[in-house]
């Protein structure tokens, strides 16, 4: 064979039988191994002529020996115009230094072997002088006349196109999603805050003898409000989750506490009905679990509300066991029940049975669609069973580790009221908002607590540094300072000063997971959220200043 250093171009004669001596020797060789040798010509051509990938051959010193159909297609080139050439004339000039690298390190090894071998993404030189990203595997083979390589070529242009399409729609696909839950997020608190406004004042009212007319038209009012709320968590709660930014938590908790609190909660409304409300709980099933008791029991309002609103007349049943380790909760109604094609689909977001359904029952369909994201959070599976008018079961399956039988509690003495310490509480309240000063200190007064309001985060500040508190309920979105930077100051200056600790809750519509974690590495002991809930408001203010008063 000629050297490899030879220049120029080789002459159509040399290419002719530089072809010929290629094709003898793969002939002899293949036919040989094959034992084939009369229908030789015709596999080799039906080979070179048929595969849509490129077939490339030549010799010890790189020179091309054969050019098959499909490396004219990738390459643009015509065999004649190749064969007897360098291999380098398909190489891009600034790669053909590690092509040649690997080339040698690929010849030097110790594995003969026709199979293909050191795949790798690599470009390849058109005729045209275009780069043309191509796949190849080499293969050699060690003939009586010296080593040839057989290389494949596929031409990944489509492919990697096709994937940077595939990124480009995945980066979208994200952004949008990031930014759709920026807006859930941001509506959220928007919506909130108004909201905090209806239905604070709805309490405050509650508390007052009202004639009965103005109390049923409250009613309706406070009723309405927490229909609109629990649209906004719902959303919230969606949004968490595709986020990727609801974390579960492990507690210990009783089920049966959880499970009698949950069936109380629609005993009342099940009762107004007229239905029949059972509760079964396995002797098996009975004791400690390890979990998150609020998804769980967020998952079970959401079936219990389902089964009870769409049951008009009958049952509605919550049996709960243990089957082989697994916690098994199974919700039964014997209401209108939901069609096979509604099935198929109940559990995505924003569906319901029907639009008949969403105009007699509202709500916006994401309830099921969260249950399923909780309960598999959980690492479990929740799946349905109906027909039309022979009402439903949904069936929980949660892998929660069962730790035994509770213990009863020692009775201790309840947390005394806040009403107790009304003389001498002292409540500084940092809130922006007209309309929610006016809430708190309504619903505060109305237990005898004066509280100090300043507009924001600053005058929080100075007001800790002037006067002694017993609690500071602290906004989080003020102007001038925003309430975790306030609150950061204050425990800087107490650390420095060597003060007590002073209470310091945030009172926000800001309740995400990551959010109420950022509270708390701020400095802040906990959170108020919006819309105020009296009950729970009053719960934080007996438990963060009874150790003080």
């Amino acid at each position: 064979m000629k050297s490899a250093n030879r220049s120029g171009p080789p002459g159509p004669h040399d290419s002719r039988s530089r072809w010929r001596d290629a094709r003898g020797a793969l002939k002899k060789t293949l036919a040989v191994q094959a034992g084939l040798p009369e229908t030789l010509e015709d596999i080799l051509n039906s080979i070179l002529n048929i595969s849509s990938e490129g077939i490339i051959v030549a010799d010890q010193d790189m020179r091309i020996l054969l050019f098959s159909k499909g490396a004219e297609v990738i390459f643009g080139y015509s065999a004649p115009e190749v064969l007897g050439r360098h291999i380098e004339l398909l190489i891009p000039q600034d790669r053909r230094a590690a092509h040649q690298q690997r080339v040698q390190s690929f010849a030097a090894g110790a594995i003969l072997s026709r199979r293909m071998s050191n795949r790798q993404d690599v470009t390849g030189l058109t005729k045209e002088g275009r780069l043309a990203p191509i796949e190849v595997g080499l293969s050699k083979l060690t003939t009586r006349t010296g080593m040839i390589y057989t290389a494949i070529i596929r031409d990944i242009s489509e492919s990697l196109q096709a994937e940077a399409e595939l990124n480009q729609a995945v980066s979208e696909a994200t952004a949008a999603n990031a930014a759709k839950s920026a807006f859930l997020a941001a509506m959220s608190h928007e919506v909130r805050t108004p909201l905090n406004g209806v239905l604070g004042m709805a309490q405050a009212m509650a508390r007052d003898v009202l004639p009965a007319k103005q109390a049923e038209r409250l009613e309706v009012i406070r009723q309405s409000g927490e229909s609109l709320l629990g649209i906004l968590n719902d959303m919230l709660d969606l949004s968490k989750i595709e986020a990727g930014k609801l974390e579960m938590e492990t507690l210990e908790f009783d089920l049966g506490d959880l499970i009698a609190a949950t069936h109380n909660t629609f005993s009342a409304l099940a009762a107004q009905k007229g239905l029949q409300f059972d509760l079964h709980v396995s002797r098996r099933a009975e004791g400690a679990y390890l979990g998150d008791p609020l998804r769980l029991r967020q998952v079970l309002n959401n079936l219990i509300s389902n089964a009870v609103k769409f049951t008009e007349t009958g049952l509605v049943e919550v049996d709960v066991d243990r089957q082989g380790g697994l916690l098994v909760i199974a919700v039964r109604d014997t209401g209108m029940g939901i069609s096979p094609e509604a099935l198929t689909r109940l559990f995505e977001k924003f569906e319901q049975g029907d639009l008949s359904t969403t105009r007699r029952f509202g709500g916006t369909g994401l309830g099921l669609a969260i249950c399923r994201d909780l309960v598999r959070l959980m690492n479990g599976d929740i799946s349905a069973v109906s027909a039309i008018g022979e009402g439903a079961t949904f069936t929980v399956r949660l892998p929660l580790e069962h730790v035994g039988h509770v213990p009863p509690l020692p009775e201790t003495p309840c947390s005394p009221p806040a009403s107790q310490y009304q003389p001498q509480v002292r409540l500084l309240v940092a809130e922006d908002n007209r309309a929610n000063q006016l809430v708190i200190d309504t619903l505060l007064r109305q237990v005898g607590i004066a509280p100090v309001i300043v507009p924001d985060g600053r005058a929080a500040v100075a007001a800790w540094e002037d006067t002694p508190w017993d609690l500071i309920l602290m906004d989080v979105q003020m102007p001038e300072m925003d309430g975790p930077t306030a609150t950061s100051i204050i425990r800087q200056r107490e650390r420095d000063n060597g003060q007590a600790r002073t209470p310091i809750f945030a009172l926000t519509a800001n309740a995400m997971d990551h959010q109420v974690a950022e509270y708390r590495q701020a400095g802040m002991d906990g959170l108020v959220a919006k819309p105020i809930e009296i009950d729970k408001l009053f719960a934080t203010i007996s438990q963060a200043i009874a150790p003080r008063v």
